[in-house]
């Protein structure tokens, strides 16, 4: 074993490249073979059975250990990304045929997460374990990906028998219409192979769970449910969402209000295309308004808006946001919005958000002008104080409008409610360690103030990479104000430095 071990690394040095795809498969000798399949010799697949009648996607076919795997396609007639996900307990060998086109070139996201992959007679074969995530991009295509999810394996399901449990079985799909209620102490149970249709609203319940790795499909596509929400939990406390896939929403995918002591973790969130918006989006991945004590890991958010979002005011939420957590989450910022998110809205005050291992595979731009889209972002829009915000292992493959963007803004354009009259904020204490930027910004970092009272103070970086390139200074990192948004104050220069 420690032959084969050795040979892969020897083998990985010489042949991977993040945004290219080898012409051959990696070969330990003519009596080894290829390497990686000796490492999934013991390696227990969990194959999901869906019901005949679930759709099921044209462009893409999946092998999981020479299994058929399910994938699940998208409802819109614009972006199309696909779904398969299964569970294994160790590296599993992943076949990828593509029905459509010919694969000529492949790229595996996130780039850093190096996933061994190559293309072999047509199609791409790529090499996953427990806990990946990983997407696929054929021919450079970006509108039709797709994504794959190995869950671990699921050893504690609940009981059916539970009175305090709704089980909803494989090989099934279930139709909500478009509301289902959970209350206190319950669990919502979606088990792997099953597609439950509508969405999860509950209002000032505790303790309340939704777990397992079945599909939470689209209700929009549902003509009497005008709310567009899939998981909202509004004042509620103690809850826990692991697991699931959340897909075809148009509006918020997850919505969480005003509630304190929340985990999400693994949850797949897929906001696709927005047929109800003309510009297709408005359909946001998971947010928290006004929340506290919140931790977000092993996250997936492919959104046409903000994947990731903090706010404290929203329509008639309202309250500070404290002790936010995001680590090891992955964000597909498709069409509108940004990656990982804190503002507009943040007349409350925003105090202690870390992001921490993330990764931004695309962020947006729209085209024909700018809108202060970025892979990460503060938006100050109104007149909190945002602060003690720490980032930290960041991954950025592809941002396509802006790379940092930290402001205290003008002119927002949004409106508080309440008759609360509008006024400028401040951004304080911002730490930046080991940030990898692959491909440089087209439009570079902003740090920008309102004016000389309400700015951003005091951020650091430290292991700061664009393109391989060490940032050590203000000039490098080239800071500048927003072309689109003139009346913007560059930050001071003394209130950035780096290590």
């Amino acid at each position: 074993m420690k032959k084969v071990f050795i040979g892969i690394a020897i083998l990985f040095g010489a042949w991977y490249c993040g945004a290219c795809t080898p012409a051959t498969p990696p070969t330990g000798g003519e009596q080894e073979g290829n390497p990686y399949d000796k490492l999934t010799e013991n390696t227990i697949v969990e194959n999901y059975q869906y019901a005949p009648e679930a759709p099921r996607s044209a462009y893409y076919s999946v092998s999981v250990a020479g299994q058929d795997c399910y994938v699940f396609p998208m409802v819109t007639n614009h972006d199309k990304p696909h779904v398969a996900t299964f569970g294994a307990n160790g590296l599993v060998r992943v076949e990828v045929i593509p029905n459509l086109v010919a694969p000529e070139t492949v790229v595996v996201r996130p780039l850093a997460k190096e996933y061994p992959h190559w293309i072999e007679n047509g199609k791409i074969v790529l090499y996953l374990k427990e806990g990946d995530k990983a997407t696929v991009e054929i021919n450079g295509d970006e509108k039709t990906p797709l994504f794959i999810f190995v869950n671990p394996l699921e050893t504690n399901k609940p009981s059916k028998d539970d009175p305090n449990v709704v089980y909803c079985e494989a090989g099934k799909i279930y139709d909500r219409q478009p509301t289902y209620y959970v209350t206190s102490g319950q669990t919502l149970y979606i088990e792997g192979g099953a597609i439950v249709k509508g969405g999860f609203r509950p209002v000032k319940q505790d303790n309340i769970t939704i777990a397992g790795y079945g599909i939470m499909d689209d209700f929009h596509v549902l003509p009497e449910n005008n709310s567009k929400w899939a998981c909202r939990m509004d004042r509620c406390n103690g809850a826990k969402v692991s697991g699931v896939v959340i897909a075809n929403m148009a509006g918020y995918s997850c919505a969480t209000i005003m509630s304190t002591d929340i985990v999400f973790d693994d949850v797949k969130i897929i906001a696709s295309w927005n047929e109800d918006n003309p510009t297709g989006v408005e359909n946001g991945g998971i947010a928290f308004f006004a929340c506290q004590r919140v931790k977000c890991s092993n996250m997936y958010s492919y959104a046409h808006d903000d994947t990731y979002m903090v706010k404290t005011n929203k329509w008639s939420w309202k309250g500070e946001a404290k002790d936010l957590v995001f680590e090891n989450c992955q964000a597909f910022n498709a069409k509108g919005g940004n990656a990982f998110e804190i503002g507009y809205e943040v007349n409350e005050g925003v105090d202690g958000v870390t992001f921490r291992d993330c990764y931004v595979l695309h962020s947006s731009k729209t085209e024909g002008y700018t809108y202060r889209h970025a892979a990460f972002s503060i938006h100050n829009g109104t007149a909190g104080t945002v602060k003690n915000v720490h980032y930290e292992n960041l991954y950025i493959d592809d941002p396509k409008e802006f790379c940092l963007y930290l402001s205290c803004l003008h002119d927002t354009g949004y409106s508080l409610g309440d008759g609360i009259e509008w006024g400028p904020g401040k951004i304080e204490n911002v730490s930046f360690k080991n940030v990898h930027v692959y491909k440089k910004a087209p439009y570079g970092d902003v740090i920008v103030g309102y004016d000389a009272d309400h700015t951003v103070k005091n951020v650091s970086f430290e292991e700061y990479y664009i393109e391989g390139k060490k940032i050590t200074s203000f000039e490098e990192a080239g800071f500048h104000v927003d072309a689109a948004h003139p009346k913007a104050v560059l930050v001071e220069k003394s209130e950035v430095t780096f290590k």
